[in-house]
């Protein structure tokens, strides 16, 4: 499992004498890595390249105390490592477990300045120096991971993502059979994808990033290889049932759910205010636009949202998105006008969302997008779209942030569920009929 995620490592420790053994191994092994004393990491600017495995040995300064140590540490890895370091796992030279679970509890408490690791595993390196036998060291470190499903995942999905990575660009190298033909056509080709991908037509290109629809058009092909190239986990939900149930407050729930909605249907990148493109959200600007939700049928009366004791303290913003479909975009029939859906984004409210007096609970709304996370908001949110503000407006108005101003796209998952219901609230058959 660990041979093809462990390609490099650093190894962080006060005596070279110590770590010429790990070295030796580690070469062997064909894993590139490098040492470093305290003295040294003291006097490195700015973060360097991953390291996939850190070996530590937790007392570097053995003058100090156990707290005096972590606290060093974690300013090596602000320093060192930074945000961006990307995924790594630690051994940590220690055969106390109350110190390793002191310095596992503090070093994943980051304070948003490093990477967290994936993983914290203590051995005890003076089994190895005494016997400078390092040959079951992976082994050792497999067997502890086995306590570990979540890591183990994720070194596996990490495996798989860099091998389906690497497949995908020997797909598309492979559609040619020579190089002149490759470095011809090959950039045509790339075009091709990434135009295909949002069917944005080529007159409306300009000023738009066509590079992240490119990444996001090979996604598909890397799901793919990813699936094929992935090795499954044999403890990831079979060993302990109870792990399975998230037994955490409500708050707590919806704070986590927030933040893995907004990733899965929201996209707040590739955004662009002149290029009005099917999917995209906008805040309404304009409080005098027919699109502006000023007031809801709420307990059977019409309240103003702004006013009423239960709405009032809620943040909100109206919002629409662009609801054209996608074939009209690609195939230039949408000419001068887009079609849109009004609503309103508003702190998450489960009563005011799904109570018995909730002014949403008909199909005349879109009211499954929460909670979600959106910046600049403390707390989760809810994304209500009302079907009977179904409009058509001119894209000059849409580029127009004096009216509507971009703010996030909906993903293609989100955006076909909300195009589907909308088709079946306009499509619905009624008939009149004498029944008295």
């Amino acid at each position: 499992m660990l041979k093809e995620f462990i390609t490099s490592a650093l190894i962080i420790d006060d005596k070279q004498s110590d770590i010429e053994g790990l070295m030796n191994y580690l070469n062997e092994q064909d894993i590139w890595a490098k040492h470093f004393t305290p003295e040294q990491l003291d006097k490195i600017i700015g973060p360097i390249n991953n390291r996939k495995l850190i070996f530590l040995d937790l007392f570097l300064d053995e003058g100090d105390k156990l707290e005096g140590n972590i606290s060093k540490i974690r300013k090596y890895f602000t320093n060192v490592l930074g945000l961006n370091y990307g995924s790594y796992g630690i051994i940590l030279w220690s055969k106390d477990p109350e110190k390793s679970k002191e310095f596992t509890s503090k070093i994943f408490n980051t304070g948003g300045k490093y990477t967290r690791p994936l993983f914290v595993v203590s051995l005890d390196k003076v089994k190895y120096l005494k016997s400078n036998d390092y040959s079951t060291l992976l082994i050792d470190l497999e067997k502890e991971l086995l306590n570990d499903v979540s890591a183990s995942f994720f070194i596996e999905w990490n495996k798989a993502v860099k091998k389906g990575s690497d497949n995908t660009i020997s797909t598309l190298y492979n559609l040619f059979d020579s190089n002149e033909k490759k470095t011809k056509h090959l950039e045509s080709v790339l075009f091709s994808l990434a135009c295909n991908f949002t069917g944005i037509p080529e007159s409306n290109l300009k000023d738009y990033d066509l590079q992240k629809d490119l990444v996001k058009s090979l996604m598909d092909t890397l799901q793919f290889e990813v699936s094929n190239s992935y090795i499954n986990t044999p403890q990831l939900f079979a060993k302990e049932p109870d792990k399975l149930i998230y037994n955490e407050t409500p708050e707590e729930r919806n704070i986590v759910y927030s933040k893995l909605n907004s990733l899965l249907l929201l996209d707040f990148q590739n955004l662009f205010q002149d290029s009005p493109i099917p999917g995209n959200i906008y805040e309404i600007t304009d409080s005098e636009s027919a699109l502006y939700i000023k007031d809801v049928v709420y307990k059977k009366k019409i309240e103003d949202i702004d006013i009423h004791l239960d709405f009032k303290d809620l943040a909100k913003r109206r919002i629409c998105i662009e609801i054209t479909p996608p074939c009209d975009f690609a195939q230039n029939k949408k000419q001068t006008f887009s079609r849109i859906v009004g609503g309103i984004q508003m702190d998450f409210n489960k009563e005011i969302l799904r109570g018995s007096n909730s002014p949403f609970k008909t199909e005349n709304y879109y009211t499954f997008l929460y909670p979600v996370k959106i910046e600049g908001y403390e707390n989760p949110q809810m994304i209500i779209f009302d079907f009977y503000r179904f409009q058509t407006v001119k894209e000059d108005e849409l580029k127009n942030p004096a009216k509507f101003k971009i703010i996030m796209k909906a993903k293609d998952k989100l955006f076909a569920d909300l195009i589907q219901k909308l088709s079946a609230h306009t499509a619905r058959l009624g008939i009149a009929i004498l029944n008295k």
